[in-house]
């Protein structure tokens, strides 16, 4: 069977909000919430790629302590850390998850897996092609996760032109323009949320991502996508919170 590892990416010196990922939320950091929410899915283990910078020695020390595998690398070429955590662990597949995506669940995650197994058990050509397997579009942005081949990362990381350093710091970005990719149709109880903003780049994310999660109170370990729409459904301010943030552009890192 194919071997599959999940990838949390992280690193301190985030350029709009540094040291979010320890940020607090519902009285644990940011990172440990989310270790916490991704560490029941279908994987065969979990791993925390951060940077060599000496800022992310305490981003080491939370990723041993939540049981994670921790693999240090460049700062900026995130790609090569995916590479080197796919040959240290022989994967045949990479979760990429990244760090200031606090919403991301362990369903989330065996959605895309059980996707991806589908399609590969129709043993199709066209299946067999596929580098890459993400939610279809609709949630919120920043509810995502990607399932990609490690070959096709590495066939990228030999195409990507010097000129483009942008796509090493996205890992996947140079797949979605060059790659084949499949997108994975996720429940249908699972409520369309397009114009809802759930990442972190921003103190107003932050602010919005801890209302949320103080509302969620001792469910914020667990509590699945359908739920967290009822509740916010229900407290529209929160989601209200952060909806004028634009999202950076690709070459914006």
């Amino acid at each position: 069977m194919a071997k599959t590892v999940g990838i949390i990416q992280a690193r301190m010196r985030s350029e709009r909000l540094p040291g979010k990922i320890l940020s607090p939320l519902c009285g644990r950091p940011l990172l440990a919430l989310l270790a916490t929410r991704v560490a029941r899915a279908r994987v065969d283990e979990w791993w925390l790629a951060t940077t060599s910078d000496p800022a992310d020695d305490v981003t080491e020390a939370w990723g041993f302590e939540l049981g994670l595998r921790v693999f240090r690398g460049h700062a900026t070429d995130v790609l090569s850390r995916f590479l080197a955590v796919a040959a240290e662990t022989s994967a045949d597949w990479l979760v990429r998850a990244t760090a200031d995506n606090p919403f991301v669940d362990a369903p989330l995650v065996d959605a895309l897996v059980v996707g991806r197994d589908e399609a590969l058990d129709a043993k199709t050509e066209e299946a067999a092609g596929i580098e890459s397997f993400r939610p279809r579009s609709g949630r919120p942005v920043g509810y995502g996760v990607e399932l990609v081949r490690a070959d096709a990362l590495r066939r990228a990381s030999a195409a990507i032109p010097a000129s483009q350093p942008f796509h090493r710091a996205h890992v996947t970005s140079w797949l979605t323009q060059n790659g084949r990719l499949a997108s994975v149709a996720l429940p249908e109880a699972w409520p369309m949320r397009a114009d809802w903003r759930w990442t972190i780049d921003t103190y107003e994310d932050l602010a919005m991502a801890r209302s949320a999660f103080r509302l969620f109170g001792s469910e914020a370990a667990t509590i699945d996508y359908p739920a967290m729409v009822r509740r916010l459904d229900a407290t529209p301010e929160i989601a209200a919170m952060n909806a004028h943030i634009v999202q950076k552009k690709l070459e914006e890192g």
